[in-house]
């Protein structure tokens, strides 16, 4: 990763220190617009005068002319002003990700701010290139500190993570997994804390995973009959086993003496039992949400498997399994199914509170997701 810093300035290295040069360089600029861009510089040709010129360290104040800064720390708040305290002073302060980049869980207040957060100095994070996480519970890009005078100007992407389908390796089951955040600007204080994005940039919050499929039907039980047979010479008629029944009967003789001494007898005995059907198929997984961790990837569930083979007799097989729900896209829920859970939710485009937004935040190419 190759974080930058730059500044307007450092200013008055050697040389001579005039009233017109710090004018110039420091009531009448305006900060860069772009991280690769030069300072932009309005004319001014008003006096300025030396009280105009002291540190001002009112962290409220959003434009201070000489701002507080570690590197003007030299620079007077009162009245023994001198314009040699101006060696080395600088007007902004900005920390760049350059477009090359492609970094997970970004640390905004982690970089090199020189001590400068809680400063009023106008301090800009240019994102130009991509954060990303490849986890809900943690966001693309966070911000937590505080802050004066702060604008994160996005021109590159943030994007969150992508929930895992339910019934997935480390997913909930059945309901699949909400996405993840991108921006996290949970500020701990401060004032003109701005989130800024460019047309062509990029804040996408993760979709959520699908829901897994419910499980198949069982299939319905089968009937098995057996059959016992009596064929036997008695002088008493015989009957069927306990738990058999008797369907058919008959008789003749077996013996004759003037008559028939003993009869042959001749019984039919069914008794039935039930078979159970098959067992239904597994649901399939839910499929996984739009995240950095699924860009381009597919987003449908997985089919559900076959259900098991009844067990005789008729019993029929158990039904495949529900084809698990669809992955949400971009700062879209997952798809449900029949099962008794649900699509995972969809995550934020940026969470937090104490900022502010500027840019085409309605345009849903460059925003996805609530902030």
């Amino acid at each position: 990763m190759a974080v930058s810093v730059a500044k307007a300035g450092p200013y008055y290295s050697s040389g001579e220190i005039k009233f017109s040069s710090l004018r110039s360089n420091f009531r009448a600029q305006s900060r860069r617009q772009s991280s690769g861009g030069s300072e932009s510089f309005s004319t001014d040709n008003n006096p300025i005068s030396a009280s105009q010129l002291r540190r001002n360290t009112t962290t409220t104040n959003t434009s201070p002319v000489v701002p507080d800064a570690a590197e003007n720390s030299s620079i007077s708040t009162s009245n023994n002003w001198k314009t040699s305290q101006f060696r080395n002073s600088i007007k902004f302060y900005y920390v760049i990700l350059p477009s090359s980049d492609d970094v997970t869980n970004f640390d905004i207040d982690a970089q090199s701010w020189n001590t400068n957060l809680a400063k009023n100095i106008n301090k800009v994070m240019f994102i130009d290139g991509i954060c990303g996480s490849n986890s809900v519970s943690s966001t693309a890009a966070s911000f937590n500190a505080t802050a004066y005078n702060l604008t994160v100007d996005v021109y590159g992407s943030i994007l969150g993570a992508g929930g895992r389908g339910g019934g997935t390796s480390g997913a909930p089951d059945p309901s699949g997994e909400s996405g993840g955040d991108a921006l996290s600007m949970a500020s701990s204080g401060g004032n003109n804390i701005v989130v800024s994005v460019r047309t062509g940039s990029r804040i996408y919050a993760g979709g959520g995973g699908g829901e897994r499929g419910n499980t198949g039907s069982t299939g319905s039980n089968g009937t098995c009959y057996e059959y016992y047979y009596i064929n036997q010479c008695s002088t008493g008629a015989p009957s069927c086993p306990g738990g058999w029944n008797q369907i058919s009967s008959g008789w003749g003789c077996c013996t004759w003496r003037r008559g028939c001494a003993v009869a042959r007898w001749t019984r039919t005995c069914e008794r039935t039992y039930s078979t159970s059907g098959g067992a239904g198929g597994a649901g399939g997984t839910g499929g996984p949400g739009r995240g950095y961790n699924n860009q381009s990837g597919s987003l449908a569930g997985a089919g559900g498997s076959a259900g098991s083979s009844g067990s005789g007799c008729g019993a029929g097989n158990g039904g495949t399994g529900e084809t698990g729900g669809d992955g949400g896209d971009w700062a879209k829920s997952g798809g449900n199914t029949n099962n008794s859970g649900n699509g995972g939710g969809f995550g934020r485009a940026i969470v937090g509170s104490n900022y502010g937004t500027t840019g085409p935040f309605n345009d849903s190419s460059v925003v996805k997701g609530t902030y």
